[in-house]
């Protein structure tokens, strides 16, 4: 727009200056033919710095033209990166649902098999306590709350003939060693 906007000013005055030499030869006096010398020399100025203008403005287009090749380039190239990683994230997905789902029903199948009263015990500690319903007995602490048990509960938990729970924290306890 700019660019286009020079042109029209180029174009304005040189038609005042052709207008100007026109009138500069109807003329008779010799002051008047001196003063629109000096008007057609000033446009032609004018017309010089406008076209300098003009030119700067065509450099910078080239390089913006340039520049935006090379953002387009890169661009095509981190949406390439963004379309694999998509694809790669979708085949993960869907091996991790199957994986889920072959969990599942080894859970249930397992889950089955166990007496119902200790199934909903373990279910409830899994829910308050996160990941660490049964946790090991290391010299005599509890890993999960890590207070130290008594001697009693320890050696029934290495005796391994009923479930002990720790007196502290409720979780199930199992004989590390």
């Amino acid at each position: 727009m700019d660019r286009k906007k020079l042109e029209l000013d180029v174009g304005t005055r040189t038609e005042t200056i052709s207008r100007l030499k026109t009138q500069q030869y109807q003329t008779r006096k010799n002051d008047e033919f001196q003063a629109m010398g000096h008007e057609i020399e000033r446009y032609e100025n004018e017309i010089g710095k406008i076209e300098d203008e003009e030119l700067e403005l065509m450099v910078l287009a080239d390089k913006i033209k340039a520049d935006l090749a090379d953002e387009e380039k890169k661009a095509a190239e981190v949406k390439d990166s963004i379309a694999r990683q998509t694809t790669d994230l979708d085949e993960k997905s869907k091996a991790l649902d199957s994986q889920l789902k072959a969990l599942t029903t080894e859970r249930s199948e397992l889950a089955g098999k166990i007496d119902e009263d200790l199934l909903g015990r373990f279910e409830r500690l899994f829910k308050s306590k996160g990941d660490a319903a049964v946790v090991a007995i290391e010299h005599g602490v509890c890993t999960g709350c890590h207070m130290k048990v008594t001697t009693a509960t320890a050696s029934q938990v290495r005796a391994g003939k009923e479930l002990v729970s720790c007196e502290n924290c409720g979780r199930i306890l199992y004989d590390a060693e």
